[in-house]
């Protein structure tokens, strides 16, 4: 079977399994593109759905966590950002002690508040309670993958960058990569390109259709440091290029830092802003994998030594959130990716 069917067959045995309604995948294998292809519909056969396109934009949720982290990455190859600095060097009002820039990144922080708990304080209510924050566990101890971690990364860069942070990632990290189809709160006349996430009943009482799915990004303005950005896979496939050393933005040495595991004897295998060698999501990939995952249902995945570039977008969570069952599909994916890499 040709890797063009295989990988049909995984996204449409999922839309029929109504685990996601469409799907962008794009698969690239040492800079040059094999696959890139779109299936399904934005809302399966419900009023208002589109076929999905190849240039149909997404919510890409947490994978906006990435972007931040190569934004801080830049002002650190810059002398600005100190990675074992406290975070109270750059946040003043920030009172937990002991915690630094790398902490944030590697999500050891030992921070662990639900920002989405926070959502009907606003802006001003929610970093309140994030800079008087507690801590439940010493900082390095553990890895808990929460939210907060980004936002503060987020609010460092924007400090350190003086200006908004979705002015800030446009100069560090969009502008640079000329990602045009990347960006935090789009303007209406996009909204025919996006896919809609999730029929919210209990808080926005509608579709949520171009603006933020995250609650606490929403309450926050739709930028922050760990969600609220839309894409589409041509965007996050240059986006990946960089961060394999194919297009410049990052120094060789930067890259190889971000991409090691810093946790190793830890539960959860953390780079500086990326997931290492987890096989809830990548199977049993080459030990040195890395990529992200979103909670609106994308997916980014690479594998250093092939050069392999996997980019997965779909909106699992139309129209309501499941547990995480697409996964099923990733791994398929990365396995296909692995797979058709190696013939």
């Amino acid at each position: 079977m040709t890797l063009e069917a295989t990988i049909a067959n995984i996204i449409h045995d999922s839309i029929s399994q109504r685990i996601f309604p469409g799907a962008v995948v794009l698969l690239a294998y040492r800079g040059e593109v094999r696959l890139c292809a779109a299936y399904g519909t934005t809302r399966y056969d419900d009023a208002g759905s589109q076929p999905v396109t190849l240039d149909t934009i997404y919510d890409i949720a947490s994978l906006t966590k990435v972007f931040t982290a190569t934004a801080a990455l830049r002002l650190y190859e810059d002398g600005l950002l100190a990675l074992d600095a406290p975070v109270e060097r750059y946040l003043p009002e920030f009172q937990p002690r002991g915690i630094t820039v790398a902490h944030l990144l590697t999500h050891t922080s030992g921070l662990d508040i639900r920002l989405s708990t926070l959502r009907e304080t606003g802006r001003a209510g929610i970093l309140a309670a994030v800079f008087n924050a507690k801590q439940l566990h010493s900082p390095g101890s553990t890895v808990a993958y929460t939210n907060v971690n980004s936002l503060l990364l987020g609010e460092i860069v924007a400090r350190l960058a003086d200006a908004p942070l979705d002015r800030a990632l446009s100069t560090l990290v969009l502008e640079p990569l000329g990602l045009r189809d990347t960006c935090y709160n789009p303007p209406r006349s996009l909204r025919p390109r996006i896919a809609p996430t999730e029929l919210d009943r209990e808080w926005r009482g509608e579709l949520v259709h171009g603006s933020v799915h995250d609650e606490s990004t929403y309450a926050l303005g739709g930028v922050a440091g760990h969600a609220g950005l839309f894409s589409t896979a041509a965007d996050l496939y240059r986006f990946c290029q960089a961060w394999l050393g194919q297009v410049p933005l990052l120094r060789p040495q930067t890259i190889a830092l971000a991409t090691t595991n810093h946790t190793p004897s830890l539960a959860l295998g953390c780079g500086l802003g990326w997931m290492i060698d987890r096989p809830n999501f990548m199977g049993n990939s080459p030990r040195g994998s890395f990529g992200h995952t979103g909670f609106t249902g994308p997916v980014l995945y690479l594998e250093p030594r092939q050069q392999i570039c996997l980019i997965f977008l779909n909106n699992r969570v139309y129209p309501q959130r499941q547990p995480p069952i697409h996964h099923r599909a990733t791994i398929a994916l990365v396995e296909a990716a692995l797979t058709y890499g190696t013939l």
